[in-house]
C-alpha cells in the first residue's frame, strides 16, 4: 500500500512543471491576497497570536514560493 509520501513523491517526480507552478502559484496569489488586504504592520495594533499568525503567513508564503522554484529548477 502505499503512503501518502509516496504518492506526493511520485506526483513531483512526474509533474514537476505542474506541481511547482502550483505551489508558485498558491504563494504568489497568498502574497498579493495579504498585500491587498493592507494590515497594520505595527505591534502595537496586535495581540500576540495575531501577531505571531500574520508572522507565519508570511512564512507559509515564502516556502510555497521556494518550495516551487525548487521543483521547477530540480527537474
Amino acid at each position: 500500500m502505499n503512503t501518502i509520501q509516496e504518492k506526493i513523491l511520485h506526483l513531483t517526480d512526474s509533474y514537476p512543471l505542474f506541481i511547482g507552478g502550483l505551489f508558485l502559484f498558491l504563494g504568489l496569489a497568498y502574497l498579493i491576497y495579504k498585500i491587498d488586504k493592507r494590515e497594520s504592520y505595527k505591534m502595537k495594533d496586535y495581540d500576540v497570536m495575531n501577531w505571531k499568525a500574520m508572522v507565519n503567513s508570511y512564512a507559509l508564503i515564502f516556502m510555497l514560493i521556494i518550495a516551487g522554484l525548487f521543483i521547477i529548477f530540480r527537474s
